[in-house]
């Protein structure tokens, strides 16, 4: 059992003196007597009838001849504060002096209010009023002046206003929640006859005789039923207001801001925003079902375990409404692949949670105000820049402004933290670069911030419609627009973040993504994790290739399998004269429905226990996730460096996909040769601009504002895009897991892990590798960790280090150097340590 630490122990303490202290209150009002002395008078008896002696006798007495009626519910007080600050310390001690305040003034009012009205409205308690001596005392300066009707409204007032600032209710809220409980209660009782009428009996005859035609008579074993409500008509399906920007604000950028930035501009812009993320909860759900691809893996998935799948936030837009702005282009129709009739359903957006959205709180004449201020603070700056457009979106809001001419944008890029401190903004990005057009942006936080859930933006059409398997959700842009990218087309992913910047939600978030459109026989997955945190949720998915890898040497073996399985569809592709494996695919699907199967053109007699080639088969799209590569380098060495660039070079054609996630942005984990082939990355919040440069060869992930805030590259651009991150809590996780499971068991290759690196899978000078698993030193860990640790190695300092003969430390040494820990001898014997130094938490 783990031992509490110091602030833990004082607050456990003082947890249950307050309890014990409100505990001794309660029974000494419970049990007051009014002969027992006190502090208001001297008893006359000796022994004290109270329960709790003399002290709680006196306290008592105090409480109600202050108080009154009210002593009674100080104990329960004492003990909710005592409670409150224990479960919620860190949120008292981040309370500023005006919330302090303000529930110290509340509570006052809310004492005179309700000590006065029990003062002049209920008959007094033993020998003290009913209100104690603060509620005569309030109730006496009141009467003369207001009489007794004016004085009850004033308490009251007291009272109710002393609540809100005390507690922060809102009694408007609570008056409109019970109006519209009455209000639904009165349309079901106004509907109740109608429902009422639907119901169908057959009458019931009491005579002897009976019409001939009667069903019911003719067939006495007959059940009788009641017909089930009729459905009422789906309400209409409402669509997203369009709206169009007057083009009149972009003619003249040299007027004065109060011709170009109106009200009704930025009216406009909060119009579109708010519409764009409010549109998912005003549109109708539709049922669409989609059914699986697996032919041959019918037992895998059943069809009675399915349920029907009901996307959320997803809309129809009209013909004149403004198209979703994505980060991939369309697809060509020459690349796309009809798809196939599934059967079997995918898993129900019902499992992810609804996301509650509400309106954006900043008003037209809010954003005004920033944009002036804006202006005059860059004027501080001797720099004359007019903002021209305003986008407001869930989590960051966008400023458009026009430079005057001779400024330059790295003058502003330079004044990012100035900024920041004038606007009182926890971080300010500069834009410096928006494609077709010819202004910056200069991107605030919102007071407010929105969460973006993955169930508002996987039911989107942009997502829904995209044939490509391998389609993932990211989140949405700075206006709210869902972002929808293909792996395909990427066709790797380097992922960067420090702790707590959202990365892993974010990986999360990909991978059920690739969950909610594709089956297992269209994309399989093998996952990495030496955390054995993260992607262990996964583990007995279908779509598992094997089990989650948490063993190091285990996720090298692998990766080589990656590597002889491109190896082998590269050889099965030029044997079929397709160029990738799309072609492939829809090569053996229509030589299938000829009638006429292609057999393994790879298939060798002698290898086999057949006498005949096997017919090709579909092959599903493979994607390695990991989820920390920099442990798993610094574990097996630089080996694993070279098997991700070979992978990265060759593996896009053959349908193998890499996405590489790491909380280490530095030059010795995210090398040059990563980066060469891997050109696609996200960055979310990082701690430098060292490490933005080395995620994105650009800053600005230093200045994003975590939880899954993140800048984008897409392939084959410079330009980043910034994206808020989709949100998804673990139990819709565990969902959505479990639905898949609920579906069979997963079919597992075991040569991903014990297979040898021999043949074409080895890397350049590398040789087969024997099982070393009798040799294996257990020192040679704790010698890993130092030679890392240090940056120095040699046979004698391990062998002092760990005193250790010669030829044994000799032999770790060696051990390191085929691992790629070290390099080899050079010309004066020395070492180079190649492995990155360990991670310091």
């Amino acid at each position: 059992m783990a031992r509490l630490s110091g602030i833990q122990r004082v607050m456990e303490v003082g947890m249950m003196i307050s309890c014990a202290f409100s505990f001794f209150l309660l029974l000494s009002l419970a049990y007051f007597h009014p002969s027992d002395p006190g502090w208001s008078q001297a008893g006359m008896q000796i022994d004290v009838q109270n329960l709790m002696g003399p002290v709680g006798a006196y306290l008592a007495d105090i409480l109600l001849f202050t108080f009154g009626v009210t002593a009674y519910l100080v104990p329960f007080a004492l003990a909710f504060v005592g409670w409150f600050i224990f479960l919620h310390i860190k949120s008292v001690v981040e309370l500023d002096y005006l919330t302090i305040t303000l529930r110290l003034v509340g509570i006052i009012l809310l004492v005179f209010g309700f000590t006065g009205i029990a003062s002049i409205n209920f008959d007094d308690f033993y020998r003290v009023s009913a209100g104690g001596a603060m509620g005569d005392i309030i109730s006496d300066a009141l009467l003369p002046y207001f009489s007794f009707v004016g004085t009850v409204l004033l308490l009251l007032c007291f009272f109710l206003t002393g609540c809100t600032l005390a507690t922060g209710i809102s009694w408007f809220q609570f008056i409109d929640s019970i109006g519209a409980s009455v209000i639904y209660t009165g349309k079901m009782l106004i509907t109740l006859p109608s429902k009422l009428s639907t119901l169908s009996l057959p009458d019931l005859r009491k005579s002897i005789g009976k019409p001939k035609d009667d069903d019911f008579y003719d067939s006495p074993n007959q059940d009788i039923h009641i017909t089930s409500l009729r459905a009422e008509p789906p309400a209409p399906e409402k669509k997203a207001p369009t709206f169009t920007i007057p083009a009149e604000i972009f003619d003249d950028l040299a007027e004065p801001t109060s011709t170009l930035f109106t009200k009704s501009n930025i009216k406009a812009n909060v119009t579109q925003a708010n519409a764009a993320r409010t549109a998912a909860a005003n549109s109708d759900s539709t049922q669409q079902g989609r059914v699986d691809a697996l032919a041959p893996r019918e037992s895998l998935l059943d069809d009675e375990s399915s349920t029907a799948n009901v996307p959320l936030g997803c809309e129809d837009l009209s013909a004149n409404a403004k198209a979703p702005v994505h980060a991939e282009p369309p697809l060509a129709s020459s690349e796309s692949l009809p798809v196939d009739t599934p059967k079997a359903l995918l898993p129900s957006f019902d499992l992810l949670q609804r996301a509650d959205k509400v309106e954006n709180p900043i008003t037209p004449e809010e954003l005004q105000g920033i944009a002036r201020l804006l202006e005059a603070k860059l004027a501080d700056f001797n720099i004359q820049a007019t903002v021209v457009d305003v986008l407001p979106g869930p989590v960051i809001t966008r400023f458009e402004l026009d430079l005057a001419p001779g400024i330059k944008v790295s003058k502003i890029t330079t004044l990012a933290k100035d900024l920041a401190r004038a606007m009182s903004a926890i971080s300010v990005r500069v834009v410096e670069v928006i494609p077709g057009k010819s202004v910056i942006g200069l991107e605030l936080p919102n007071t407010h911030r929105e969460m973006v859930r993955l169930s508002e933006v996987i039911g989107c059409a942009a997502f829904q419609d995209n044939p490509s398997p391998l389609t993932m959700v990211l989140g949405a842009d700075i206006s709210g627009e869902p972002v929808i990218v293909d792996l395909a087309s990427m066709p790797h992913l380097l992922v960067a973040g420090t702790t707590g910047s959202g990365k892993s939600v974010g990986v999360n978030v990909m991978i059920l993504s690739l969950l909610y459109k594709s089956t297992p026989e269209d994309v399989r997955l093998i996952m990495i994790d030496p955390k054995m945190l993260e992607l262990s949720v996964y583990e007995g998915i279908p779509h598992l290739l094997t089990g989650v890898v948490t063993d190091m040497k285990e996720a090298s073996n692998a990766l080589r399998w990656c590597v002889g399985e491109m190896e082998r569809r590269y050889r099965l592709m030029s044997a079929l004269g397709v160029r990738n494996l799309k072609g492939y695919n829809r090569k053996v699907k229509l030589a299938k429905e000829a009638g006429q199967p292609i057999l393994d053109p790879l298939w060798k007699f002698e290898e086999s226990m057949e006498t005949r080639a096997p017919e090709l088969e579909k092959l599903p799209s493979i994607v390695v996730i990991i989820d920390e590569f920099a442990d798993m380098m610094m574990i097996v060495g630089k080996k694993v460096e070279e098997l991700i660039a070979r992978i990265a070079q060759k593996a896009r054609a053959a349908g193998i996909h890499l996405i590489l996630a790491t909380q280490r942005p530095s030059v010795d984990v995210i090398t040059g040769l990563i980066k060469a082939n891997i050109p696609t990355r996200i960055a979310f919040q990082v701690s430098s601009k060292i490490d933005s440069r080395t995620i994105l060869d650009q800053q600005g992930a230093e200045s994003l504002l975590g939880m899954g805030d993140m800048l984008y590259n897409p392939p084959g651009s410079s330009i980043t895009t910034r994206v808020h991150g989709a949100f998804v809590d673990d139990h819709e996780v565990h969902a959505v897991v479990a639905d898949w499971k609920a579906r069979g068991a997963p079919n597992y290759i075991d040569e991903i892990l014990n297979g040898d690196a021999t043949g074409d899978i080895l890397l350049p000078g590398e040789l087969a590798e024997k099982n070393t698993d009798e040799e294996y030193d257990a020192v040679y860990d704790h010698a890993l960790e130092f030679v890392t640790e240090t940056r120095k190695v040699s046979i004698s300092s391990i062998q002092r280090k760990f005193r250790i003969g010669y030829n044994r430390a000799a032999r770790i040494v060696e051990q390191l150097e085929q691992n790629g820990v070290v390099s080899t001898a050079g010309h004066n014997g020395n070492r180079e340590v190649l492995a990155p130094p360990p991670r310091k938490d």
